[in-house]
């Protein structure tokens, strides 16, 4: 169980690591405090930063929440990584009115940014040819290959973050991935999940990948407007 956290933990300055991220003007506040900024993209509206809450809408403690490397310093950078657990939970870890996004949300999304509707459904790597990957990142290193427009590079504001994974007590691929919980399950020991990868040396850089995961896994979590 995490600890909740203050209010006055909840929103960093504009200077530093969220100063591009600060100046979208749409906000939302879940039941602790925390404050996020938003971002509408076509006809959804979404979390433009990973989710921090420790409590579902009733009050009630979160069973995960981690922050990345147990450091205070990542909560405002990375969000927290949760478990399918507490991200399925019915009480509902997002600001009221708002959901973690299912795998249709995130369908939607592809859809918006151009993916073909023959891609949309498949699992693996999806959506290079329309730069999809790149429009969803905040950043993103050129390989030695290739140079990146920096134009289509967060083209849709919505900021993500290499967050890396925690499994099995340990923090992994910070700085390489970022796995995104979807609230779509797969099995009874799996879930649907999103994933971007950011290393230079890494083929998919453009992409969006859709998978399976153990839900025992801790990922980021983002929500969308219900």
């Amino acid at each position: 169980m995490v600890m909740a956290s203050t209010a006055a933990s909840t929103s960093a300055s504009t200077s530093g690591i969220n100063s591009e991220l600060h100046k979208l003007d749409d906000t939302v506040q879940d039941r602790e405090g925390n404050v996020y900024r938003t971002v509408k993209i076509g006809e959804q509206v979404w979390l433009a930063e990973n989710l921090r809450s420790t409590q579902f809408q009733d009050g009630s403690a979160v069973h995960s929440g981690a922050v990345p490397n147990d450091d205070a310093a990542n909560l405002l950078t990375y969000g927290r990584l949760y478990n399918w657990h507490d991200v399925s939970d019915e009480r509902n870890l997002c600001p009221v009115g708002w959901r973690v996004a299912t795998d249709d949300d995130w369908k939607t999304l592809e859809r918006t940014l151009g993916m073909p509707e023959a891609e949309v459904h498949k699992d693996g790597w999806r959506g290079g040819e329309q730069n999809i990957g790149l429009q969803l990142k905040e950043s993103q290193a050129d390989g030695p290959f290739a140079k990146f427009e920096p134009s289509l590079v967060n083209k849709q504001q919505f900021f993500a973050r290499p967050a890396g994974v925690k499994w099995n007590g340990f923090y992994i691929t910070q700085g390489a991935y970022t796995e995104f919980w979807t609230a779509t399950r797969a099995t009874n020991s799996q879930a649907i999940i999103r994933t971007l990868a950011y290393s230079w040396w890494n083929a998919h850089k453009t992409e969006i990948r859709r998978a399976t995961s153990s839900k025992e896994y801790m990922f980021s979590v983002r929500c969308v407007r219900s």
